[in-house]
């Protein structure tokens, strides 16, 4: 196992305004004055960074666990192999007590967000041996953290559980990276050990950020699980991953992040976009590192008011709190400037999120509309004590527009107009009012 530092001074954010000359000083197409870009968050180094870096090369033999007796019940020869990416089985050697006769037997399993489950065990051919397999159709990415135990029910009406034991969903079929930090621990493999290096450093530097923004920091450490370009991130779900442009997702149930490392090749429905940086290795773990911010926001969004609220909200907020956001409002404002009205993002908000380019040719628009917004937001009512109190509210289920007013004392609808003028688009949205739902005429009444 290497030690690593990373020298420390109090985490910084510099506010760093974009000049106006980048785009050019004159009025946008809309009439509308252009007004000088609000800062963003960038980071200084992150200094006396401690964490921890190892190789982690698995076999697939069996974990013997400790004999337990529970009721009568002896539970023996208790092992664990895993099965990745087809799951992990687990097999006792069970044997009741005088009189009794075994109805069935489960295996039991909770992650480490809380998500129980459960999975059929059958005999084996040997003497009283049982065996059941969780996740045995796939689905669950490797490097997960699970509770798991027994538990048997028989012919006298009783149900007995054994204590549960800590395991970890190992991957034997390759040689990973692993690193550890305050902030994250982190697997990956076919690159190089300064990825995990990139990854530490990118959450250590917005640590602040999230606290300031939610109120608080994850009462648990997530993991980030990173995939090469390419198809293995598939390789665990049933039939593979169905969005080849998958770049990342999370889970509050095993509170973790599965992610997959750009290609150094522009994907297709990208190679039109103005705004396509030149991709080399740096880039490569410099983006995915970014990346895992925008996810592990997504726990915090998860944890501070489970998630709700539109998908512009969600994953513009998640964008937010990335290290590398990007252009969003040179993006917005260049597209104004193309004569594009946006979306509105009252109601559901903008459509166009991962994979419909835009007219400059890049995907994501609701994700940086989003982003604008927030940022926006947060530059001119108030700091992050704005967009900690908006979630707050959230979590007491009212509502992000209501949250919104109550917070700024003005309507929604009212801060978009103002959004949408520091833009310099139109300041009135289009606006589709969302119809009742009318059942169809050939439609069934209920109880018939």
């Amino acid at each position: 196992m290497k030690q690593g530092f990373l020298g420390f001074a109090s985490l910084l954010f510099v506010l760093v305004v974009v000049a106006v000359g980048l785009l050019g000083g004159s009025a946008l197409a809309t009439g509308h004055p252009q007004q000088p870009f609000l800062p963003t968050a960038t980071f200084l180094p992150v200094e006396d960074l401690e964490y921890s870096l190892e190789t982690v090369a698995m076999t697939a033999d069996p974990i013997l666990f400790d004999d337990q007796t529970v009721e009568g019940y002896t539970f023996s020869s208790v092992t664990y192999v895993t099965k990745y990416p087809h799951g992990m089985q687990f097999t006792a050697t069970i044997t009741p007590p005088e009189g009794h006769a075994i109805l069935g037997v489960n295996v039991m399993y909770e992650s480490a967000g809380g998500g129980k489950g459960r999975a059929q065990a059958d005999l084996t051919a040997n003497p009283n041996e049982w065996q059941g397999i969780p996740f045995d159709r796939g689905g669950l990415p490797p490097w997960q953290k699970f509770k798991v135990w027994f538990r048997v029910s028989d012919d006298a009406g009783t149900s007995i559980e054994t204590t549960p034991v800590e395991v970890v969903y190992i991957d034997p079929t390759r040689e990973w990276h692993r690193i550890e930090s305050q902030d994250v621990i982190a697997y990956w493999f076919d690159f190089p050990e300064q990825l995990g290096v990139e990854v530490v450093t990118a959450l250590a530097q917005v640590r602040d950020k999230y606290e300031k923004g939610f109120g608080g920091l994850l009462p648990f450490k997530p993991i980030v699980v990173i995939f090469p370009p390419g198809d293995s991130i598939g390789e665990f779900e049933p039939g593979g991953i169905a969005n080849p442009r998958t770049t990342g997702q999370a889970s509050d149930d095993t509170q973790s992040v599965v992610l997959r490392v750009r290609g150094l090749e522009i994907e297709e429905i990208r190679k039109d976009c103005i705004w396509n940086e030149p991709r080399d290795l740096q880039w490569q773990m410099r983006f995915a590192a970014s990346v895992a911010t925008h996810e592990v926001a997504h726990l915090y969004q998860f944890q501070f008011y489970d998630g709700r609220g539109p998908a512009w909200w969600i994953e513009g907020d998640a964008t937010f709190f990335e290290t590398d956001s990007g252009p969003f409002d040179q993006r917005m404002r260049h597209l104004a400037e193309m004569g594009v009205d946006l979306a509105t993002l009252q109601d559901q908000g903008p459509s166009g999120m991962v994979g419909s380019p835009a007219q400059d040719g890049c995907t994501h628009l609701g994700y940086e509309m989003g982003t604008s917004f927030i940022n926006w937001l947060v530059n001119t009512y108030g700091g992050y004590e704005v967009h900690r109190q908006i979630i707050e509210l959230m979590d007491s289920n009212v509502s992000l527009p209501e949250a919104l007013e109550q917070v700024t004392g003005i309507t929604f609808l009212d801060l978009e107009r103002q959004w949408r003028t520091y833009i310099g688009l139109n300041p009135e949205p289009v606006i589709i009012p969302t119809l009742e739902y009318q059942f169809p005429a050939t439609s069934t009444p209920f109880g018939q």
